[in-house]
This record gives C-alpha cells, structure tokens and sequence, in this order.
C-alpha cells in the first residue's frame, strides 16, 4: 500500500511560508468572514432576512445577522422555504458535523450528488446562512463572486451555527434508471462494529498507561509514535478484511481525539486518556460517534493513509464519503448495487470524483487516476482482490465495512463486489431508525489460572468493551481476543471507581466456568495493596543518614503542628506542610528534581565488592536499587567524605542470588553500574556472577618446569631452533619459559645435540601418606 507521498506529492512550501494558524471556532469564523462583506450586500442580507431598517456599519450589520439566525427556530424556518439542491448542501454540512468546507470540496461533492453548485449556495448566501471567506484579505462585494473560483480562489465556506444544528438529511434525487442495480447476490458480509471500539479502547488504554507527547507542530514524538506502530493490538491486521486500512495507528488515534476518548492536556502538549466515566456515558452510541467523526475525518486518506507532516494540499476523497453514503440511501433497503457501477454513475455526474486532492499539483505532474476496473474477483472467502481497488472499493470495502455501516456481498453474474447500506448507516444519515439490537451471548470468556481472559466477539458490546478496558489490559484485538489481568490494570479499575467485587461479578457473569480460586483471591490481593495506599497531592521528602538521626529531628518539628511528619522508613520523614519543616536547625546535603537523569553518587572500593553511597549526590531510589543485589554493612565507613556521611554496601554471592530470584539480569546489574558508579561492573563481581553459572568447568592447578637462561638471547634461539621449538611452552620473560613435563627428556637430548647441557633433574617432594 502505496503512502500519501507516492499518491499525491505535494510541492514544498514556498521559503517565507507562515505556519498555518490555529483554527477559529466556528461561529468566530462565521462572524469575520461577515465583516469583510461589502456594507452593501450586508444591508440586501439583513433585508431578506426581514430587515426594514437596518443598522449602519459593517461590523454591526454582521453582528445583527449572526444575533438574528441564532433565534430559536429561526434557521428551521429558513429552510423549509429553501429548494431541495440548497438544503441538499446543508446536510452536507449536518452529516459531518462542520461548520466549514472549502468551496472546492462543497462544489465538488454538490456536482457528485447531480446539483448545480451555483444553484445551491446561492439562495443560502443571499440569506447569510452561509458565509464566503476568501483567502486573502480582499472585500467581498457581489455574493456571486464568491463562489467563482476565478475571483475568490481557495476561499472557504462557513455554516451560522443554527444551520448546521437544524439542517435535515435529503437523499438526492436520481434519474429513472441512473443507477444501475445488481443481480442476484451471494456471500453476504457484514462486520460486528467492533474492530474500530476495540482498536479505540487498545489506544486509551496505552495513553492511559503513558501519555503521548507531541511537538510545537502537534505531531507525536518518534517514540510515542513507535510505541503505537509496534503495538499488535493497535496496528496488527484485521481478521475480517475485506480491504486493508493504511496508517491503522494513525487513524485510531484520530478518531480517538475525534470522539473525545484521548483530550490534550491543559497548559500543556501532551494527549492524555479520558477519564473511565467517558466509557459509562458514551458507550451505547459510540458506534455512531466513531463513524460520524469518519465522515469528517480529513487528514486520512483510504488509499494513502494519514496526511504527512506540513502538507499544504488539502484531501479531496475525504469529502466525497457523505456523498456515496447518501447515494446508497437512495435505494430500497432490499437493493444491492455493484461497486463498479455506483463509481460508474458518480463518474458520469462529475468525472474528477475521486481526484487525489483539491489544488492542482505544481509544477504539473502525473497523477495517479484510480478508475474503477470491470476486473473478475476472486470469491469473498478468500479475502483478497486482483489488483489494486478502486478509491470507491477502498472507501466502502474498508473503513465503512469495518464501521458497520455496509453489507457487502458479491454478485453472482459478473463476480464483482456489491454493497447495500445497513441500519446503522441509514441511522448515521439520520434516515432510518436506531438499529436492532444484536442477539448476545451471556457467556463467551474463559479465565486462565494464569490470569489471561479468552473473549469471544459474539458475546461483546460496546459497553461491556468498556468495562473490561476499566481493568484487563487488551492483548491480542482478532476472531479471539486476549485479554490480562495485571496488578496495575486492576490499580486502574479501582481507581476508576470499580471495587474489587464488582470486577470478580463481571468476570463471573460472562464466564463458561467458574472463576479460578488463585484469581479471585490475587485480585483482592493486588486490591488490597493498593487500599493501603495514601495518597498525598503534595508532600516533601526529607531523607536522614541513620535512624538515630531521623529520631533527633523528630523531637526539633513544632508540636502545634496540625498535621505532623509521618514516619515513611527507619531514615525517611514526610511532611506536608514545607514550611513547618525547621530548616535552620538541619543540614541539609541537598535536594533532587527527579525528573532528571539519575546522578552518580556510588564509589567502588578497591576490592570490587564495597560500594559507597555518598549521601549528598544520592536520591531516595538508589537504596532500592542497591537492596536488591547488595547488603548494608553497619560499620561506618573507613574514609570520612568532607561532602558529609556515607552508607557501605557489600555485594556477596548471596546477595547476587537474590537478586537473581527477584529477576534482576547481568545486563541490568552491568547498566546499574553504569548509571550510578560511571564506571564498569568491577571484575570482582563479575567472578560472583560467573561463579554462579554451570558451564564453568572445575579450576585445575599443576606445578610447572621452568627453565632460566642466561641471556634473552640464548632463550631467544631456544623458542627459533627447530629442534627444541616445539618442546618449550609459554614463555614468562626475557629469561624464562615454561617446559611441558612430558617433554623434558627429548629437549635435554636435545640440548646435548646442540652441545648445552642441563641441570640434572630436580628432585621432587614425596608425597605425604597417613598412617
């Protein structure tokens, strides 16, 4: 799947190009882009709108305008005296829930749906409904202008506020036979609607876990993107496919923000997760919030993907997903339509449709054309096509397939794909009722001893996906799906407000089986643990050398406290009120921002195994970290530091073997040396730790032949001559080397060859026997 670079390539911006401004609310925008009207066709506004004397001033009229059509059921009444085409453009803007489109995309979709786009605006401009922003700062004087692109190119078109809320759906009208119909059909599909609840709950719950941060321009780090992109549950494919989605993270991250289930932080730049009440009050119709924000969605493309980075060209196929779903409202709720032939019929109404993006590419290039194909398919099952889909195929077999809101099947003739709109899309456009409720399934998980939960799809709804996100972590989003329980998502249900036995009854009240007793009783472990947590909004830690310390500063803090300093370890106090803390009767060593990297503050002694902790450069975490693989010595240290006190550490085999239970790695330990000492692991401790590895084989030890010479030279033509080369062995010095014992007689034979002689052999000490 080609990328949004390869589909449309967008020139580089022009050097001395402005970033683009944040977005004005929409009836802010409305209201400016009346202001710069032409005094005069503000007062023909005010009169058709019943105005017999209207004030004087531009930025009053405008005012007066905006004031008039907020009335209760003022808009509503506009619009029934509207002709079809007008209010057929209103619903353009009602479906998508937006305020504001380019006039190209309005024109286009207008001419898709068989409208003169002249005929439509126009009756809503002349009476302020709409309103024409152009892109420059030009005066506006005839309404007429400001629809040809010629005089207000790259404007934009900006709804009142009232018209967007009162706007009813209207289906377009089409000629007898305009729309050819299918045959009889075979293999029908249709999605659960779920895919897009699941991979949405997936998102919120890795937010909820680690916020995402975003740069000055609102794109997210390379980590933070990352860590959505190599996440299975997130970008992994979909089991019931049809058509593939690119840039999935992207887009589920998109219609997170979109549905309100991500929020941007306050004061701040980074996407934070919603509060586990959005799942109690808005599960029901997330389905529809989800596909409503599709509609609206214009920064992804269903061939491309996402929009990249600075992208100056604004999307054109976006805008064209209203316009093919209310095309399939048209039919009878029994009629299917083949794909080839519904792009065939938009195609004959505007022929550029489904082009890539509204602005022509410049310097002109070849773009792409994805005309449909009268290809043969291969049958359904098989998931798959023969080549390349059509953008029609990618909207209505892909994003609206998996958001439920199209049947597809396959049309016995010809082969090729049709669609029907279902229930729910017919809901979405505000035709049709809300859509029957699916049968459910009371039980369809199984829980593992080993904490994992195996969910079957036909036993979920929106809202009971809501309330496993409160407190099992998604782990595998396909036909089955994996969830777990951990202490933390169980941290977060119950933070959330679910107490542990209403966890244990959801569990059991969808489970085959009964629950296993190991995870009932964890659960209310793991919940008991966090109910003896205290939770201080703003506390100040103050550290002590030595307990006998701490016991002395206890007896200096004022006994009118109101509330006094809480006794966290035998050398930590918390205070919370800093300012009854008596700073002036302490020494302090100094203090720590932890949001900094961790500070080098442990000394390795010479031996490799004491490690001294320098209290004036340590922070509250080491001594955890030193805990797990070192013991504290009691005795002070040997060198008094002139910074202030310091703790000794040993690091013994019993110490490493705990830390070996308790899961610390070589690697880690080497990292921890790194971070706290500045230094390697001391040679030292790597032998306690190669020590405890089996593939050592047992130290042997032997007594060894060693012959001196006089001179270097000598030995040097020992170690040259070809006759006594290969008896010697390791060489310890200029004068000395070692002779393997099985080859002394053949080197002191020969030696006499080379007329040398050699001490007779030594003695050597008799074994000791017992008696």
């Amino acid at each position: 799947m080609a990328d949004l670079d390869t589909l449309f390539p967008e020139p580089p911006p022009s050097p001395g190009t402005p970033a683009p401004a944040a977005p004005l609310a929409p009836q802010v925008a409305y209201r400016d882009a009346l202001k710069r009207y032409d005094g005069a066709l503000l007062a023909e506004i005010a009169a058709a709108l019943g105005q017999t004397d209207p004030p004087s001033g531009r930025v009053t009229l405008a005012a007066w305008i905006a004031d008039h059509l907020a009335q209760p059921r003022a808009a509503e009444r506009l619009l029934t005296t509207l002709p079809q085409a007008s209010r057929l453009a209103t619903t353009l803007f009602a479906l998508t829930e937006s305020a504001s489109w380019p006039r190209e995309a309005m024109t286009n979709a207008l001419l898709a749906l068989g409208v003169d786009p002249f005929s439509a605006l126009q009756p809503l401009l002349d009476l302020g409904m709409i309103a024409v922003a152009p892109r420059d700062s030009a005066t506006l004087r005839n309404a007429s202008s400001a629809l040809d692109p010629a005089t207000a190119p790259g404007s934009t078109i900006l709804a009142h506020a009232s018209v967007v809320a009162s706007s009813r759906t209207v289906l377009p009208v089409a000629a007898p036979a305009a729309l050819s119909l299918a045959g009889e059909v075979k293999q029908i599909r249709e999605a659960d609607g779920l895919e897009p609840i699941l991979r949405l709950a997936v998102v919120w719950q890795r937010v909820e876990e680690a916020p995402l941060r975003q740069t000055q321009q609102g794109t997210l780090y390379k980590r933070d993107r990352d860590r959505l992109e190599d996440d299975p549950a997130i970008a992994g494919p979909i089991t019931d496919s049809l058509e593939p989605l690119p840039d999935m993270p992207a887009l589920w991250l998109a219609l997170a923000l979109a549905v309100g289930l991500l929020e941007s932080e306050h004061g701040s730049e980074r996407l934070s997760a919603a509060t586990p009440e959005f799942w109690t009050d808005n599960a029901y119709h997330l389905t529809q919030m989800i596909a409503a924000r599709w509609l609206a969605l214009r920064s992804w493309h269903e061939q491309g993907g996402i929009q990249r980075e600075g992208a100056v060209l604004d999307l054109a196929l976006p805008f064209m997903r209203p316009v093919v779903l209310l095309w399939l409202a048209t039919l009878a709720e029994s009629d299917w339509i083949t794909t080839v032939s519904l792009d065939a019929s938009l195609r004959d109404r505007f022929p550029q449709w489904d082009r890539p993006t509204l602005t022509p590419i410049t310097p002109p290039e070849p773009i792409p054309q994805f005309a449909p194909r009268n290809r043969t398919l291969k049958p359904l099952a098989k998931n798959e096509s023969a080549s390349e889909p059509s953008p029609l195929e990618a909207m209505l077999l892909g994003a609206a397939y998996q958001l439920g809101l199209v049947r597809v099947a396959q049309e016995v003739d010809t082969q090729q794909h049709a669609v029907q709109i279902t229930p729910l899309g017919r809901y979405l456009l505000a035709i049709g009722p809300p859509p029957p409720p699916k049968p459910t399934y009371e039980h369809f998980l199984f829980v593992q001893p080993s904490f994992e939960i195996i969910a079957y799809r036909q036993g979920l709804t929106p809202s009971i996906v809501g309330q496993f996100s409160r407190f099992a972590i998604w782990s595998q989003v396909s036909a089955a799906l994996a969830l777990r329980l951990t202490p933390e998502s169980v941290y977060r249900g119950l933070e959330g407000g679910l107490s542990p036995q209403a966890m244990l009854d959801i569990l059991a009240r969808h489970s085959s089986r009964p629950l296993p007793a190991g995870v009932a009783e964890a659960l209310r472990t793991w919940a008991g643990r966090r109910e003896r947590i205290t939770y201080h909004a703003a506390a100040t830690l103050v550290e002590f050398a030595s307990p006998e310390d701490l016991e002395r500063a206890l007896l200096l803090f004022p006994e009118s406290l109101t509330v006094p300093p809480v006794r966290v370890s035998d050398r930590l106090l918390l205070v919370e009120n800093e300012s009854s803390i008596p700073f002036e009767r302490f020494r302090m060593t100094g203090a720590r921002d932890y949001r900094r990297p961790p500070e080098v503050c442990v000394e390795v002694a010479p031996d490799g195994i004491i490690l001294t902790l320098d209290l004036a450069r340590s922070d509250l975490l080491v001594d955890a970290e030193l805990a797990r693989f070192s013991d504290e010595e009691t005795s002070p240290s040997d060198r008094p530091s002139p910074t202030g006190p310091r703790r000794r550490f040993k690091v013994s085999s019993e110490s490493l073997a705990r830390a070996h239970e308790a899961g610390m790695t070589p690697t880690q330990l080497t990292h921890w040396y790194e971070r706290r000492t500045g230094g390697e692991i001391p040679p030292a401790v790597r032998l306690l730790l190669a020590a405890r590895s089996s593939q050592i084989t047992p130290l042997t030890t032997h007594r060894p032949l060693i012959l001196k010479v006089p001179t270097s030279e000598i030995l040097d033509g020992l170690t040259q001559h070809p006759d006594t080369r290969d008896l010697l062995g390791e060489r310890l010095g200029p004068t000395s080397i070692i002779i393997p014992e099985p080859a002394l007689a053949p080197f002191r034979i020969a030696l006499h060859r080379l007329g040398l002689i050699l001490d007779p052999e030594p003695t050597r000490p008799k074994p000791r026997t017992s008696t």
